[in-house]
Parts: structure tokens; C-alpha cells; sequence
């Protein structure tokens, strides 16, 4: 066999052996038998359950503030609307309703041959000339796995008290939220803000580097509260119906690796190879006043509101009674779906009615960034 012929030999067996190598390693770690936990990184399995507990327990401190504070703007408003929201303004959160939280944790794994793979075969055909083969390999994977959990909280959840002393070890399960029942709004307002922090039984979770999550959502809930409880006309009014809040971290770290070699017959062989992971954390809190329902049926048109229906039996608003086919007999009422009426709802505000049913989606997985 030939110089020539040896040096063709060698290049096929070469790239042969490339692109298997290459398919080998690549399908080997990419495969639904071989999982990457989503708990690892910014958030971990072992820390999950005190992070869920911080997020209860600042939400329901800021339930508890709003109830206080609209309890005590109802005492005044009708005298002193002024001094009612500058001292008391609120977000109104219905009490029937339930509240919701998700995480979302997501890690994505990549790898690959990055394009600085190459393989120059040098062949040399006389004293004066040469050829040079090139091959050059690519391939990569990208693995995605994705967790989230939902969950429901009543808004009208009270704040528990924890009894166990405050040298306990640190590893214990605390139940409460805070060591002692708060009394009164003035407390309440002071433990969101985290003048007490001796008393305090879970990890803050800060806003800002500076400010207690509880009391930068009592913040907010001023803020949308301006367009509703500052005396204005009814028309003019903007009633707040839902608040929701989405907070995302995303970290990114990778390696890179190159290797190459040059001799008489290769110029050179380079291998370069990447691999990286991103981890993507996103929590998603949705707080309900008395119309959420209506807020979220009007984006697809499908809640509408009407004037107040006249009292049952009166003379706008009569009792229809007619034989059923057993012979007793039946009530139809002219408000109701029987009649083409509509029900009323929505809230003390507004006289609202749902026209369709409200789709319900579950959270959806992020889209990779």
C-alpha cells in the first residue's frame, strides 16, 4: 500500500472515529434516564421549606394589615375621606377568596463541540506541493427540566403565634411567623417593617436591600388603591380587582476546553468543547380583591355589569309560578338564567355578571432565555 493510499486510510478512520467519539459522548448525557434536579443552585431541596415559609408568612402579614386598615377606614371615611386614605388606604382583599403563589424552578444543561473542531490532514503529494483534508465537527445538547409547584392560601389567613423560645436551635421547623400574637395594626405595621426582629421566626425576604416584602406590599397596595378610595366621581373610578407579582433570578455558568495538535501530517487537530448550565428561579404571588374574577373575564370580553336588579317579589321584579308536569308547582324567576336574566355579582362595588365562563390556565413553564 501506497504513502498516499496509508494517508487516505488514516483520514477515513480518522473522521470515522470523530464523529462516532462525538456521537457517543453527546447521546450518552442526553437521555430522559439521567435527570437533572431543578432544586439545586439558587434555591436547593434543603432550603425549599423555610423559602415557602417566608413567602407564607409574608403574605399573610400583609393580609392581616389590609383587613386592619380597612376596618379602620370604614370608621371615618364618610366624615373624613381625606384623613381616611392618607392614614388607611388599602388594597380590598376579599376574605372568600383564595390567594395563590407558584415556583418555578428550571435548570438548563448544555454542552457541545464548539466550531473550533478541526481536523487538517496533511497529505504530501511532492517536494513542491501538498494537500490538506478538513473536517470539521459540530454538535451540542440541550437538556431543560422544569418544577412548579402552586399553591392556595385563604386571604382570610391569620398570623399564628410561636411559642418556642428564641434560643431554640436554628435547624428546628418553626411553625408560627412570629413570637407572640400581634395585638393591633400599629404592631402589625411594625413587624412588616421589621422593627422587632427579635420576634420574628422565619427569613425576610428584603426588597430593595432595604425594605421587609410585607410592608413593600402594604406600599403597593396604597398605590393602587389612589384611583378608587380618594373622593372622586363613581364614574371616575378605577376599582382595583387583582394584584400580581412575578420575581425571576437566572445565573448562567459555563466551561470552556480546547485542545490541538500539530505535526507533519495533521495542521493542526483542534478540539474544542463548552459546556454550560443555567438555573432560572421564578416566583409568581396573585392577590384577589372582591372582582378578580370580572378583572380576568373582561380580557376576553367576557364580563359585563348592569343596574341594580329590584328587590325579589317586588313589582319590577315579580314571582312566576306555573304547574310542573307532576302537578306541583315550580318558581321561575326572571333574574336568573332561566329566564335570559342575568345574575348579579361581583363584588360591593360593582353590580357585574360573567357572561362566559372564565378559561383557567395552570402556570406555564418560562421559555428558555
Amino acid at each position: 500500500m501506497s504513502d498516499a493510499d496509508g494517508g487516505d486510510q488514516m483520514w477515513k478512520f480518522s473522521r470515522a472515529a470523530a464523529c462516532v467519539g462525538i456521537c457517543l459522548v453527546m447521546g450518552g448525557c442526553t437521555s430522559l434516564y439521567y435527570i437533572h434536579d431543578p432544586q439545586t443552585g439558587v434555591i436547593t431541596a434543603g432550603e425549599l421549606p423555610y423559602f415557602l415559609k417566608s413567602i407564607r408568612c409574608e403574605v399573610v402579614t400583609f393580609y392581616q394589615i389590609e383587613r386592619e386598615r380597612r376596618k379602620e377606614y370604614l370608621k371615618i371615611y364618610k366624615t373624613r375621606p381625606e384623613e381616611a386614605f392618607n392614614r388607611y388606604a388599602h388594597f380590598d382583599i376579599d376574605p372568600f377568596l383564595y390567594g395563590t403563589f407558584f415556583l418555578e424552578l428550571k435548570v438548563t444543561d448544555t454542552g457541545g463541540l464548539g466550531a473550533g473542531t478541526a481536523f487538517d490532514y496533511k497529505h504530501i503529494l511532492s517536494a513542491t506541493s501538498n494537500e490538506v483534508s478538513h473536517v470539521g465537527p459540530t454538535a451540542s445538547t440541550q437538556d431543560t427540566y422544569d418544577l412548579i409547584w402552586s399553591f392556595l392560601m385563604k386571604q382570610n389567613a391569620q398570623l399564628a403565634s410561636d411559642t418556642i423560645p428564641a434560643a431554640a436551635d436554628s435547624a428546628t421547623y418553626e411553625r408560627g411567623c412570629y413570637r407572640g400574637t400581634p395585638t393591633d395594626l400599629t404592631e402589625l405595621e411594625s413587624l412588616a417593617e421589621n422593627k422587632y426582629p427579635e420576634r420574628v421566626a422565619y427569613k425576610r425576604i428584603i426588597v430593595d436591600a432595604s425594605k421587609p416584602f410585607a410592608a413593600w406590599l402594604r406600599d403597593n397596595a396604597i398605590l393602587i388603591a389612589a384611583n378608587n378610595l380618594t373622593p372622586a366621581m363613581p364614574s371616575e373610578s378605577a376599582e382595583p380587582a387583582q394584584m400580581t407579582y412575578t420575581f425571576s433570578v437566572q445565573v448562567t455558568g459555563g466551561v470552556e476546553a480546547k485542545y490541538s495538535l500539530t505535526s507533519v501530517r495533521w495542521t493542526p487537530a483542534a478540539v474544542q468543547a463548552s459546556a454550560s448550565a443555567q438555573q432560572f428561579s421564578n416566583l409568581g404571588i396573585y392577590i384577589n380583591g372582591p372582582n378578580a374574577v370580572l378583572a380576568n373575564g373582561a380580557k376576553s370580553g367576557s364580563a359585563g355589569y348592569a343596574a341594580k336588579t329590584p328587590p325579589l317579589g317586588s313589582k319590577d321584579n315579580p314571582i312566576y309560578t306555573a304547574p310542573s308536569p307532576g302537578g306541583e308547582k315550580s318558581q321561575e324567576f326572571p333574574g336568573g338564567a332561566g329566564a335570559g336574566g342575568r345574575r348579579s355579582g361581583g363584588g360591593p362595588r360593582t353590580n357585574g355578571f360573567i357572561v362566559a365562563p372564565v378559561p383557567v390556565f395552570p402556570p406555564s413553564p418560562t421559555p428558555n432565555q
